[in-house]
């Protein structure tokens, strides 16, 4: 629960305009709101202190932040390819050959990257996580289109990842 307001005891809160203020308590690792009944601005402490900010991460950042979470839920742990041994990367060939190996090897209740790509939250054009909801035109609505979705930063429109 967030902790009440000293002005007028509120604890609902509302995201501030992100600007040089914003970005400067982000970096120092707090998060700043606006208070919903005074508008007085309050200050929280962050989670992660030293991770940044979702907006500005790229679309390949992303991904590999979701499959290194997949991972440490799957009981694995993330390898890197430029550092993994390539000899213990990949099973002997009596082992891979036997259909116990190949289903024990995908019984593991992990969704495979190429799943989740299809529908993932950037924009096609540069690969952003900004985008804000755009409205859509007559004919749009019209032929029963689904919702479409603006880049703030290349401008491009496209179909909002639902």
């Amino acid at each position: 629960m967030a902790s009440p307001c000293p002005r007028c005891g509120a604890t609902k809160t509302e995201s501030v305009r992100h600007g040089l203020t914003y970005g400067a308590f982000w970096k120092m690792g707090y998060h700043l709101r606006r208070c919903s009944f005074c508008n007085r601005r309050r200050l929280f402490k962050r989670v992660g202190g030293n991770r940044p900010h979702p907006d500005d991460m790229t679309r390949d950042e992303l991904q590999e932040q979701y499959d290194r979470k997949i991972a440490e839920v799957g009981g694995r742990m993330p390898t890197d390819p430029v550092t993994a041994d390539p000899a213990s990367a990949s099973p002997p060939v009596e082992e891979a050959a036997t259909p116990m190996a190949s289903e024990r090897a995908t019984s593991v209740g992990v969704a495979e990257p190429t799943e989740e790509v299809d529908e993932y939250d950037c924009c096609p054009r540069c690969g952003s996580s900004l985008f804000r909801r755009s409205r859509r035109t007559f004919f749009e609505r019209l032929l029963k289109r689904r919702r479409m979705a603006r880049c703030i930063r290349c401008g491009h429109r496209f179909s909002h990842p639902v």
